[in-house]
């Protein structure tokens, strides 16, 4: 092989890695928006990944599911009224992604997943 055409297999290389780094890194971190991204007039279901304030409990609502307290990576706290049961394991979990929308004060939310 010659110079050149190792030069140019080494620059294919080299800009192969620096894109598939720049893709894993904005990958995982795809769903992890704040709540000021959503829109509280719209009913469109979006997925946020949020973390537990677990300092402010779980409560069961009488009309079914629960409610709780999440924290954005922003710091900024909401209040989500789950229609469906928690997932298992919540209480163990660093972060749980969220389906549903924001309604001003608190969000609703249709899914909850433990990551």
């Amino acid at each position: 092989m010659t110079k050149s055409v190792k030069l140019i297999i080494i620059t294919i290389i080299i800009v192969f890695l620096a894109y598939l780094a720049y893709s894993v890194y904005f990958t995982s971190k795809e769903g992890t928006e704040t709540f000021s991204k959503f829109d509280v007039n719209s009913t469109a279901s979006k997925n946020i990944r949020v973390e537990l304030v677990k300092e402010k409990g779980i409560t069961p609502n009488p009309e079914g599911g629960v409610t709780f307290f999440v924290k954005d990576k922003s710091g900024v706290e909401k209040k989500v009224m789950l229609v469906k049961e928690l997932p298992q394991g919540i209480n163990n979990s660093k972060s749980l992604t969220l389906t549903g929308h924001l309604h001003g004060d608190y969000f609703h939310a249709t899914e909850a997943e433990v990551d």
